[in-house]
């Protein structure tokens, strides 16, 4: 199977937020997706999900942060509208605290009854909600080979994400109970590390020839080569609950991107870990959150997640002044120094005893865009 690859040469930029629909005076998640899809019929940046409680939301491909912001801010209030016509507002964070998958209806897209018909269980239970961030990159073979160097980082950024400490009215004692739940999906999780583009084409040809999905589409990894974008795509974010960290976040991920390409090319890109390392590391940015201490080298030397985080983002000062981006870098510093969202979430729940009072201090940091601390 050949997959063209559609070249980006230049590091462009693109968003999609994946929004919980919830009810202000119940804090209960709605069932009004069709409704808001319906209301924009000729919009390519407004999508459906698997669950009708969720909809997702596309910038346009855009040339830095700026862009995103500006993009990601008009269609959000656009979106925001229809939503508040229906009775509901948008939340952005990992998991619902309370809501229940198994109150959940299916899209009608016959495409994720086909899911879950074949997936069953870990499908139905899909009631979670992430951060995609797509980087443009000039070729598959620089795609693969990014992405093999940037997933040791994927447990970093998870860890900087981490929003979703609840499930059906339980805390999990995770940090990101979201990650845990859409690893348990056939290709979701880590990546498959590949040598070149050819040896990716021929993964994807033989997955499709054999059943194991229907299109490239259905390869969830965490980070993925996306041939038809022409990008690299990371998918291990949990949504965030204001735009702000959003912005942020997306810019983390540009500028690792574009830092990883130029030590590649330069012949001095760092090691990378062992596989079982990653794996280890994710689940402790899973439990820990930014309070973790991850493996950062193949003598198991231990350093806590936050400061590798951040001495990297010191180190890439001069590639977020090349994409424009150094905006970005107080409000990056400060999720580092702050309470993260699973972190402010548990408080007001160890504080209050009340899960709505979590949902509303969710919708008071959108609508306020900013982390709201206690």
């Amino acid at each position: 199977m050949v997959l063209e690859f559609n070249s980006s040469p230049r590091p462009t930029v693109g968003v999609e937020v994946e929004y919980q629909l919830v009810d202000p005076e119940s804090r209960d998640l709605v069932q009004i997706a069709p409704q808001i899809f319906a209301a924009f019929p000729d919009a390519d940046w407004v999508k459906e999900e698997l669950l009708q409680s969720t909809i997702e939301i596309n910038t346009k491909v855009c040339e830095d942060v700026g862009e995103v912001t500006a993009d990601l801010e008009k269609k959000a209030a656009l979106v925001r509208e229809v939503a508040k016509r229906h009775g509901a507002t948008l939340v952005a964070a990992g998991t619902h605290p309370f809501a229940k998958w198994e109150d959940q209806l299916v899209s009608p897209d016959e495409r994720y009854h086909r899911l879950v018909e074949k997936v069953q269980w870990p499908a139905r239970r899909l009631l979670i909600f992430g951060l995609h961030v797509h980087v443009g990159i000039r070729d598959g073979e620089t795609a693969i080979a990014v992405a093999n160097h940037l997933e040791p980082w994927l447990p970093h950024l998870l860890a900087l994400s981490a929003s979703s400490p609840f499930w059906e009215a339980r805390d999990t004692g995770l940090a990101s109970a979201r990650i845990k739940i859409f690893e348990t999906l056939p290709t979701a999780g880590l990546p498959h590390r590949c040598g070149s583009w050819h040896e990716f084409e021929r993964l994807v040809e033989v997955m499709i020839r054999s059943q194991a999905i229907e299109t490239i589409r259905e390869i969830w990894w965490d980070i993925r080569p996306h041939h038809n974008f022409g990008t690299i795509e990371v998918r291990v974010c949990d949504a965030v609950p204001t735009l702000v960290e959003t912005v942020a976040l997306t810019a983390l991920v540009q500028a690792l991107v574009v830092w990883l390409e130029r030590r590649i090319v330069a012949g001095e890109a760092p090691p990378i870990l062992h596989p079982r390392i990653v794996q280890e590391n994710k689940w402790r940015a899973a439990r820990h959150g930014l309070r973790g201490a991850a493996i950062v080298d193949e003598e198991g030397r231990v350093e806590p997640i936050s400061e590798t985080l951040e001495r990297q983002v010191e180190v890439m000062v001069p590639v977020f002044r090349e994409l424009a981006s150094t905006t970005q870098l107080p409000m990056i510093r400060q999720m580092l120094r702050d309470r993260p969202s699973f972190a402010r979430q548990r408080a007001i729940f160890q504080e209050s005893g009340e899960l709505r009072e979590v949902v509303d201090c969710l919708i008071r940091e959108s609508e306020e865009n900013r982390p709201f601390h206690i």
